[in-house]
């Protein structure tokens, strides 16, 4: 019994120490990632001559290094009927920092639609445009927020839904059936669930050692 004990006993100091390195790697990994990741727009400034032939200004933010973010748009339109989908070139400005100049006709209607990637957490972002194809004056969507003035952010890639949805109607409508990414990647909470086992498994082992002793 003697030897048993010993034997439980190393297993569930292994285990606990295990346990206790996956749990404060996974805090220190949850601090990182604390803040997401999301895209931000706005209209540019009336008057503002350095800025005078950009439509759209879109910022990456959140807190893992954001200005490392793949960030790609397309215009979504219908145009006599016909959809129309449309590659739009982003100019970085600075680093987390994009210009749009308009790459689209003003007959039909349209939306731009912007996707961020950054360390497996999205962020897309839906902008109405207005009759003819312009920007609204007033469009902003700032940092966290999910509804904007003529914007409306999304935690996931956009569907084929979402799209027709944003035509078929106003920003509003977008819609929000699917499911939203988390702001913690999805390895991370994972890992989660295997350093609760294993916290639970080594407790357990702890547990039966104590009773073999006794």
């Amino acid at each position: 019994m003697g030897e048993i004990g010993y034997s439980l006993n190393r297993i569930g100091v292994r285990l606990a120490a295990v346990s206790f390195g996956v749990l404060l790697t996974l805090i220190i990994l949850a601090s990182v990632f604390a803040g997401g990741f999301g895209l931000a727009v706005e209209a540019t400034e009336a008057g503002n001559q350095s800025t005078k032939d950009v439509a759209l200004i879109v910022r990456t933010y959140g807190c893992h290094q954001p200005e490392d973010a793949n960030v790609t748009g397309t215009a979504e339109g219908i145009v006599d009927h016909r959809r129309k989908s449309l590659p739009v070139d982003l100019k970085a400005d600075a680093k987390g920092v994009y210009t749009i100049h308009r790459q689209w006709p003003s007959e039909g209607k349209w939306v731009l639609v912007l996707t961020g990637t950054n360390n497996g957490m999205i962020s897309t972002v839906f902008v109405q445009l207005d009759e003819k194809g312009g920007v609204y004056a007033d469009t902003r969507l700032t940092a966290y927020e999910v509804t904007g003035t003529h914007a409306r952010a999304l935690r996931r890639k956009p569907t084929t839904g979402d799209v027709e949805a944003a035509l078929g109607s106003s920003i509003g409508a977008i819609a929000m059936a699917a499911p939203s990414s988390p702001s913690v990647p999805p390895a991370i909470l994972a890992a989660s669930g295997a350093g609760a086992f294993l916290l639970l498994f080594g407790i357990a082992a702890l547990g039966r050692r104590r009773r073999h002793a006794n």
